[in-house]
């Protein structure tokens, strides 16, 4: 009897290896294939915007990496270049955490452009979140896996996977995160969550809905105890140091936070005078693409509630602990700002859709013929320079 259990487990075992092998690389085929041509239609589309729309005469004077160095690029690469304090006309940088210009400075060491590195970076990561995403699709609702891809890559605001912005870092560690979380493996959600907290400030969000998440799943044993356990606390370190740096540098470990404030006048309100404030601005004396941008932030803050919402009704408790602890920071803010941004990383919205569009035929096509304009679009108005999310 004791030599029979090995011969009978044995092929189950490597059977179930097979599977998951096969469907790994199934999503890193997929993620490739996707990223790839989101990247090539998105980059000929900002290059052929250069010319089209430009209001000089001859050649265009505007360089292809030119176009993507936008307003928080500029950010990222002062940080990557000298660190937080190196110029005085930019105190508020701090408010950007600094994983992400940590490897473009890592890369430029190497004689990598900073842009260049920069989009490297974001290339790089949106492979390795599309490839999680490929997965927890599959594993949610099987079949699903390629449209929340397109889903993704695809998004209205979707030029911050390519541009060098930190939402496609932070996409790799927080899909990698909850696609263990969901499979119970506690003891390799730690790594990533940390990739995601080092990344920006809304990791914290992150970590809130993984906590959700354990509590949902209902197993207290002493291992997973341990297990989570250790997951939080490596999630966490990256909070820590940064919190360790900034008291040395400024007393507080929560100056990031105060510089929002300082820079762009963020800071805690009612959601009924952030609303209002962001209403209002109708009638400011703003340029009149901001005003317009404000209108797509209050849209942005209903399709957040939306998603929200939909997580609850369908009692994905750790979804919508991490959506709607994002959200609720950015809807009781002084006023609405990047919150379609934002969007982009609530990837749980996109496997339900994933999921419902599944289920009658029509509904990924309307999808898509809604979401690929808008995206278009997004790339060319950034890439002009001009204020998007």
């Amino acid at each position: 009897m004791d030599t029979a259990e090995p011969s009978l487990s044995a092929p189950r075992t490597s059977a179930w290896r097979r599977v998951a092998e096969s469907v790994d690389r199934v999503a890193w085929t997929e993620s490739t294939r996707v990223v790839l041509a989101s990247r090539i239609v998105f980059l000929a589309v900002a290059y052929a915007a250069t010319w089209f729309l430009a209001n000089t005469q001859g050649r265009s004077t505007v360089g292809f990496l030119q176009m993507w160095n936008q307003w928080d690029v500029q950010h990222f690469l002062r940080i990557a270049d000298k660190g937080y304090f190196a110029y005085p006309d930019f105190p508020n940088e701090i408010a950007f955490f600094p994983l992400f210009p940590m490897l473009i400075k890592g890369l430029a060491a190497i004689g990598f452009n900073p842009v260049l590195g920069g989009m490297i970076i974001s290339f790089v990561s949106s492979l390795v979140a599309g490839n999680y995403l490929f997965k927890l699709a599959e594993h949610d609702a099987p079949g699903s896996g390629r449209r929340a891809l397109l889903y993704l890559f695809l998004f209205p605001t979707a030029v911050f996977l390519v541009a060098p912005y930190s939402e496609a870092l932070f996409l790799a560690g927080a899909i990698a995160a909850f696609y263990y979380a969901r499979r119970e493996r506690w003891v390799l959600v730690g790594l990533p969550a940390a990739v995601a907290v080092g990344s920006r400030a809304a990791g914290i969000f992150l970590l809130i809905g993984l906590a959700v998440e354990f509590l949902r799943q209902r197993k207290f044993g002493l291992d997973r105890i341990s297990q989570a356990a250790i997951a939080f606390a490596v999630g966490l370190l990256p909070l820590l140091l940064y919190g360790f740096y900034l008291t040395t540098e400024t007393g507080s470990p929560w100056s990031f936070m105060e510089a929002q404030r300082r820079g762009w006048y963020r800071e805690f309100t009612s959601p009924i005078k952030a609303f209002t404030a962001t209403w209002e601005t109708w009638n400011g004396s703003y340029a009149t693409n901001w005003i317009f941008a404000w209108r797509v932030e209050i849209l942005g803050a209903i399709v957040g509630v939306v998603f929200v919402a939909w997580a609850l009704r369908k009692r994905e408790w750790g979804y919508a602990a991490f959506m709607g602890t994002t959200l609720a920071s950015l809807m009781t803010s002084s006023w609405y700002f990047s919150i379609p941004r934002i969007l982009l990383t609530f990837f749980p919205a996109l496997l339900f859709l994933a999921a419902w569009t599944g289920k009658r035929d029509g509904r990924h096509e309307i999808a898509l013929m809604v979401l690929m304009p808008l995206a278009a679009l997004g790339v060319v108005v950034f890439t002009r320079g001009i204020w998007f999310f």
